[in-house]
Formats: C-alpha cells, structure tokens, sequence
C-alpha cells in the first residue's frame, strides 16, 4: 500500500506513521508544513527506504502533486486545537476547510481505495445528552468545532458524489507523548516547574483518551470495510473533570504546584463524555496513560 499521512509530523500523524510502518511492505509518505509538526516526530524513522517526508502545506494544490501516486489517504493535518483556531480563524478556515477540500480533490484524482478523515468531538458543542453518539445533533461553539464539521460536510459530498470510500473518526482529547499546547501537556510542563496550574473554570467534565488506544482505533476501522462510509466516535466512554486532572497530575508529580481557578471561557464545550455503538474499544485508564505520560515529559 502506497499510504499518505497529512501532517504526519504532528502528535496524531507521527504515532500513527510509527503504527503503520510495522507493516514492512508498506511505502509512506508523511506531508506536513511543520506549522504545528515536527522533524523530531519522525526522526526515528530517517533511514528507513519505506517512507517520504514531503514538506507542504495542504493550502497550495501543487504542493500536494509533490507526493506521487497513493492507495490510502489518512487526513489528519489542520489547525488542530481549540484555542488556536480562536486566536487566528483565518489560517484554522484555510487550513481545515480548503486545506480539506484540496486533499479530497487530490484523492478522488488518485482514485484512492481509502479515506480516512480526523475529525473531532468538538463538532457535537455542549451535548443535550451523555453519553454522546455519533447520531447526536452537531451544534459546534468554536471556530475549531465549525471548521471540523465544514470538513465532514466536504468529506460526505466528495463520498457521496466522487464515489469515494470514506470514514469519519470523531475524536476525543487524545493525550500522550509529543502533544502539546493542549490541557495536560500544559499542566505536565507546570507541575514539572513546580508552576501554578491555572484552570479556566474547572468543571468542564472530558472524555481522555491515551494516543495509543486512538492509533489501535483507526489501524482496526482501516482494515475492515464495513467501517467504510461510517462516523465513529473515538473515545473511552469516561469522563474526567478538569479540576480532578489538575489534582491527579499534581500527586503524580509529586509536585509543589498550586491550582488556580479564573473564569471559564465562552469556547470551551462544558460536559462530554463518548459512546460508539460501532466499534469496541480497548482503553488505558487515565492514571495509567498519564503515568506513562510524565515518564515521557
């Protein structure tokens, strides 16, 4: 299989690639702007023949011609946190609407056998129910949340129009080694300089999912077709407060950090919680994966 992964320098595309080239006759080319990736998120696999960095950016249709031919088309690149798509909604727009039109364009050319987009829970806003299928109604609150859904919305029309085969994962907050800017990397970088922990509200209840069990989800929904023109919720079914993550990674870091509450904000989504009726699931307990997490930090 001839495989792309866009933004496969990131922390979903990197430990992906790391899942796929396990399987020793596969070719892989890893896209990515380094606007978020980075170099040392695939450094490990520099020697191997199998796989390609190309360095572009998803907002320019020739950059993606610089890949070749392809079989398999995993789209995880875009402005993928919540606070940045708020601060600059101009390049989250470009990025996870254009950016994904030009990468399904580019697929349905290469008539590929395969479509996997990343999507994201966010796309739900506050949820009138827990816990939340993928038949809940979709109400995003934030430019990330909206701009995900444009993207769904493109991803339907280019299957239902261009034939192409096609799978939605609705991802919960993922978490483990090589994330940051987001809530517990944030937190682990703090506790580790002995920092305050500042939470904006607190109560915000989340369902954490190590980046392990994300990556066993999708190499699981790419092999079998019957997971082909579905949307899936990824997630553990669990939800954690903020307030009790800050404290858990506190204790578990032994650390003298203190935890500060100011005003919650008007872009983050208050309660969810995952239920994927589609695919069963294998996930690490939270104080498993963050244990795991602070060795790495």
């Amino acid at each position: 299989m001839r495989i792309l992964v866009t933004g496969g320098a990131g922390f979903l595309g990197s430990h992906l690639v790391d899942a796929l080239a396990k399987g020793k006759s596969n070719k892989i080319a890893i896209f990515d702007n380094l606007h978020r990736g980075r170099l040392e998120n695939i450094n490990q696999h520099r020697n191997n023949k199998n796989i390609t960095f190309v360095e572009g950016d998803i907002r320019n249709p020739i950059d993606l011609k610089k890949i070749g031919n392809i079989d398999f088309v995993y789209h995880l690149a875009a402005q993928s946190n919540v606070i940045g798509s708020v601060s600059t909604p101009g390049y989250a727009f470009s990025t996870n609407v254009v950016g994904t039109l030009n990468v399904l364009k580019f697929a349905s050319e290469k008539k590929v056998k395969r479509f996997i987009f990343s999507s994201s829970r966010e796309v739900y806003g506050n949820p009138e129910y827990l816990p939340v299928d993928e038949s809940h109604p979709l109400n995003p609150i934030n430019m990330y949340g909206i701009t995900k859904l444009c993207g769904e919305t493109l991803c339907n029309a280019f299957s239902k129009n261009k034939n192409l085969n096609l799978t939605i994962l609705r991802i919960a907050n993922s978490y483990g080694s090589r994330d940051r800017d987001r809530a517990i990397p944030v937190f682990l970088e703090n506790a580790k300089k002995n920092k305050d922990l500042t939470l904006f509200g607190g109560k915000q209840v989340l369902d954490f999912i190590c980046i392990e069990d994300v990556i066993n989800a999708m190499i699981k929904i790419s092999n079998e077709d019957k997971f082909i023109g579905e949307i899936i919720n990824i997630g553990t079914g669990t939800g954690t407060s903020i307030q009790d993550l800050a404290k858990s990674i506190i204790k578990l870091t032994h650390s003298k950090s203190k935890i500060i509450r100011k005003e919650s904000r008007h872009f983050d989504v208050e309660k969810f919680v995952a239920k994927s009726n589609k695919i069963r699931l294998t996930t690490t307990r939270l104080i498993d994966g963050l244990k795991k997490t602070i060795e790495y930090y």
